[in-house]
């Protein structure tokens, strides 16, 4: 995991990236890229709790296909927890359910955001976070997501400290 976030913050700091977002074509290249990056490291990170699940005892269902939930189950302490639709759900699931938005956004709206968080609402929520604080961004209901090397590199930053904390953090019990 560690290297797969260190690999892709790397390429974050390239030309291709820094360069800014294209247009046209190649607008579409980038955004399938860059979804195909985030669901990688989301692999990774499925792929650890699998194994960090069946090491203590945990029943490891390989139907579970989405790393939230399976966060979820596997049960660590919360970096921080809120309400969101009436029930409280940790900041890292939370943040794992944005970056399947964003993902989701750029392979399949080539990044123009069509779909709000919520029902009746008017943007949406992506895995980095705003430039000026904690908070995760938000995008307003048709504008580009264009993630460029300080949102690779916060992304990565995540999931390289989850799997940090991870590896040092007991479960709950199975």
């Amino acid at each position: 995991m560690t290297r797969g976030a260190t690999f892709l913050a790397a390429l974050a700091e390239r030309p291709v990236i820094t360069d800014g977002w294209p247009e046209g074509r190649q607008a579409r290249v980038r955004a399938r890229f860059l979804a195909n990056c985030l669901r990688e490291l989301d692999r990774f990170l499925h792929g650890l709790l699998d194994e960090l699940g069946a090491s203590a005892g945990h029943v490891v269902r390989e139907d579970q296909r989405n790393t939230a939930n399976k966060l979820r189950a596997y049960g660590v302490p919360a970096a921080g927890v809120f309400a969101t639709g009436g029930a409280l759900v940790s900041a890292d699931e939370a943040r794992l359910r944005a970056l399947g938005r964003s993902s989701a956004c750029l392979i399949h709206c080539n990044g123009w955001v069509r779909r709000p968080d919520v029902a009746g609402g008017d943007t949406m929520t992506v895995g980095w976070r705003e430039t000026s604080g904690p908070a995760l961004a938000r995008y307003a209901l048709g504008t580009r997501l264009a993630p460029g090397a300080a949102e690779i590199i916060d992304v990565c930053g995540f999931y390289d400290r989850l799997g940090d904390r991870l590896l040092l953090t007991s479960p709950l019990a199975a």
